[in-house]
């Protein structure tokens, strides 16, 4: 017999076994799985808004320079939307912009350089002196929040003051922005 044939041979003879093996390995049985548990949880959940200070006043904000820009103030009329409750100066945060655009809570009134006056229906806040350092030719941003339960904050209430050199053509406008 040749290589080649007996090749063949060998070939056939290992096909036809490896056929009769897998003929002879059983079958898996069939199993009956039921996915079913007499368990049950409900939940409820609940969220809050934490309401963001409104602008009073038309307009919200006034920029002043003072005598040819050495006494530069933020005047912002603000107060909290009639319908939240317990919202209130006691409850509120103050920023501004100081790294990279975001608005970074003011942790202390720094001297004296933010006073808030008036009542939940109205309030005034001023903020001069140290806090506008470097307004004359640029912008401040300023914000006001609320902190509600639990620690969540509001969206800032932001007052964007500019002033040309030497104070000239002082303006502010208002607007919001989020939290982060």
């Amino acid at each position: 017999m040749s290589p080649a044939k007996r090749l063949r041979s060998a070939g056939a003879v290992l096909g036809i076994s490896v056929l009769i093996g897998v003929g002879l390995v059983p079958t898996v049985p069939s199993t009956e799985a039921a996915w079913l548990d007499a368990e049950r949880a409900t939940a409820t959940g609940t969220s809050i808004n934490v309401p963001e200070p409104i602008a009073t006043g038309s307009p919200g904000c006034v920029a002043s320079s003072g005598l040819l820009g050495a006494n530069p103030k933020v005047t912002i009329s603000w107060r909290a939307p009639a319908a939240a409750t317990g919202y209130d100066l006691t409850k509120a945060e103050f920023g501004q912009i100081v790294n990279q655009g975001l608005l970074e809570p003011i942790l202390s009134d720094l001297l004296g350089n933010v006073k808030t006056t008036g009542s939940a229906a109205a309030y005034v806040t001023v903020i001069d002196g140290g806090l506008l350092t470097g307004l004359l030719g640029a912008t401040k941003t300023f914000g006001i929040r609320f902190t509600g339960p639990g620690g969540w904050k509001s969206d800032w209430l932001v007052a964007n003051a500019t002033m040309g050199l030497l104070g000239a053509n002082p303006q502010c406008t208002m607007g919001t922005t989020a939290s982060y």
